[in-house]
């Protein structure tokens, strides 16, 4: 049964290589057969398409020092992730942990389909590098299959198994952490729930917003999405290969827009800047969907930067049913409202650390080797920004409804 459960694992690891590297690999195939571009062969077909699926792990690519045309190129790094491809290959990986999560045989499962995306990553690593494009070894093994593993073991034991069994050793996760939950101070326990769901809110919020200002963006600006893609002067298949890759990096400006929303902007260039204040921009690859980037700047666009506070205040007013044992143990409306907005300000900032981490990156030499925000920078504005609006709110969600009695009689018969 173990040796099931091993097969169980890799056919589930499979599934998620065929949504990953078979997809891109397939549609670099057709692309090539198509439009039988000039140089390319089926090895370099190969190894563009492990190139993507490794850079969709987070796998840097490496560029050594050429020349184009007279002009001379220096080694540089590509590090921006396509969050849109990773989440969708991240999200299979969860998907198949869950599917696994009532398995009797667990970890056998766990190692088949971590040994089997393990192999994928160790003879893909060895096609993806040329003398002129490569990724180191060592990064290309490690990280795939450590994100893989990653996912797959969250899936089993934290997401909702798909059937109504549940294997032993999810059990044993499950009740690990349960114990753990259990035996956080009194100070401590009663804020985890609400702090996740408000800060985790605030941030939700910042990107729905994020996105309907960038559609509303591309819908003013459609004329000038149209001239970019004409500078481009590609084939209907090279179109369609464009659109996709923009697909792949919209939830990449979705995150730099929750950024600009906090005021603090990012950067497509070293010296530039998009923020709400103002847009200082140097030259720029000519994509089109940064066409709704907005040039120039305007009193107004400063108000935006009320959004966040709106979105915190509202967020902590909302979670109230959620603070029932914080009201209980906290004596004082004002030590309860400043633990909560406190610790709703530390999620939120850590989740926009995170995103603005995740969303930039390198793309290329010189002034191109900084593209996105400033991570710290954006966690500490969120912090402050976010913190003052729950801290306020939280003094009606938040407020003590009566003294922990059992509590001062336990304090009484100490003393």
């Amino acid at each position: 049964m173990r040796i099931r459960g091993f097969g169980q694992g890799a056919l589930e690891a499979s599934f998620v290589i065929a949504i990953g590297f078979v997809t891109i690999f397939l549609l670099n195939i057709a692309i090539w057969l198509i439009e039988q571009t000039t140089g390319s062969n089926f090895g370099s077909v190969l190894q563009t398409s492990s190139l993507i699926w490794f850079n969709a792990h987070g796998v840097p690519i490496h560029y050594a020092a050429s020349k184009l045309g007279n002009i001379h190129v220096p080694a540089y790094i590509f590090d921006l992730v396509p969050l849109g491809f990773s989440i969708l290959i991240g999200w299979s990986i969860y998907r198949a942990g869950r599917r696994l999560s009532s398995d009797e045989y667990l970890g056998s499962s766990w190692v088949g389909a971590i040994l089997s995306y393990g192999v994928l990553a160790v003879a893909l690593s060895s096609v993806a590098s040329t003398k002129k494009i490569f990724v180191l070894d060592w990064q290309a093994v490690f990280i795939p299959t450590a994100l893989f593993a990653a996912l797959l073991i969250i899936g089993s034991v934290v997401g909702a198994p798909k059937f109504e069994t549940s294997g032993a050793l999810r059990s044993k996760f499950s009740d690990f952490f349960i114990n753990r939950f259990e035996k956080l101070p009194w100070a401590i326990k009663p804020l985890l729930s609400p702090a996740l769901r408000a800060g985790t809110a605030v941030v939700l919020a910042l990107t729905a917003f994020s996105a309907i200002v960038i559609a509303i963006s591309l819908a003013l600006n459609w004329i000038e999405v149209i001239r970019l893609y004409q500078s481009l002067q590609l084939s209907l298949l090279g179109t369609l290969t464009v659109s996709f890759g923009q697909l792949a990096l919209l939830p990449n400006l979705i995150a730099l827009g929750d950024t600009w929303l906090t005021g603090v902007g990012f950067a497509i260039g070293q010296g530039s800047m998009v923020s709400p204040i103002g847009t200082e921009l140097g030259p720029i690859p000519a994509i089109p969907l940064l066409a709704v980037i907005p040039f120039g700047s305007s009193a107004l666009m400063i108000l935006f930067v009320i959004i966040p506070l709106f979105a915190a205040f509202l967020a902590t007013l909302l979670v109230k049913s959620h603070t029932a044992e914080l009201r209980f143990n906290y004596a004082s409306a004002t030590s309860a409202a400043l633990a909560l907005g406190l610790s709703i300000g530390f999620v939120a900032a850590i989740e926009m650390f995170l995103l603005a981490d995740f969303s930039g990156g390198s793309i290329g030499p010189g002034r191109m080797a900084s593209v996105g925000a400033t991570p710290w920078l954006v966690a500490i504005v969120t912090f402050v920004e976010v913190s003052v609006a729950s801290i306020l709110a939280a003094f009606f969600s938040a407020r003590p409804e009566a003294a922990d009695r059992e509590l001062i009689q336990k304090v009484r018969r100490v003393k």
